[in-house]
């Protein structure tokens, strides 16, 4: 997980309890964890998230090993800070729903993506094959990002064809959710007439360093 968000560049504190598994981390991987910002001390408790930057942070990953403790993380998250996403690790698939009623977004089984890895693998190996290659490929981070289009963003009022993401950033656009107000449907391989507004989301497929240059123009930056 800590690999994704350096990989993607995008910012982030780890919260441990233990400096023993910190200091293991950063020492086997000094090239990449070395400037890792971390705290030492218990993500239950509410002055430990605080100073991680929980009132400013647009999301939060919990992954203890309890599910209880998970359950706890997303009521106090969530009622300190609304607009957060929480996402969680949840073992036993009745506390999923608990967990959402409780604030999350959304929760991720561990064994349930394990199971479904596996049913791919049987099912549809190219495109597993074509997935992993894109996780690991080692010249160039790809990845499937989305881009959600600023206020003051130059996107709002363009075309897919006027944006000429694939000229431009070398992206391939693969979905568009939002594109006039109040509107959430998901419109897959957009047609290039599409226009963009202000909340749009662009879903798009290319390499880490262009889709961080594209999402600064989208940004309005």
């Amino acid at each position: 997980m800590v690999d994704e968000l350096e990989k993607t560049q995008s910012p982030y504190v780890v919260i441990e309890s233990s400096n023993e598994v910190v200091t293991r981390l950063i020492e086997n991987e000094r090239e990449r964890y070395h400037d890792m910002l971390h705290i030492i001390g218990d993500a239950t408790d509410e002055k430990v998230l605080v100073e991680a930057g929980l009132d400013v942070a647009a999301g939060i990953i919990s992954v203890l090993p309890s599910d209880k403790d998970n359950l706890v993380i997303t009521v106090m998250v969530r009622q300190r800070n609304h607009s957060i996403r929480i996402v969680c690790r949840c073992t036993e698939l009745s506390f999923s729903e608990r967990m959402v009623k409780a604030g999350a977004n959304s929760t991720v089984s561990p064994n349930r993506i394990g199971g479904l890895r596996m049913a791919s693998e049987v099912l549809r190996p190219s495109v597993v094959g074509f997935l992993d290659l894109m996780l690991q490929e080692k010249s160039r981070t790809l990845r499937i990002e989305e881009i959600s289009v600023g206020e003051t963003s130059q996107w709002i009022g363009s075309t897919v064809s006027a944006l000429k993401l694939n000229e431009r950033y070398n992206l391939l656009p693969l979905a568009i959710k939002g594109t006039g107000p109040g509107e959430q449907q998901l419109i897959v391989n957009p047609p290039v007439t599409t226009k963009l507004s202000s909340g749009s989301v662009v879903i798009l497929l290319g390499a880490t360093d262009d889709l961080v240059r594209a999402r600064a123009e989208a940004n309005g930056q």
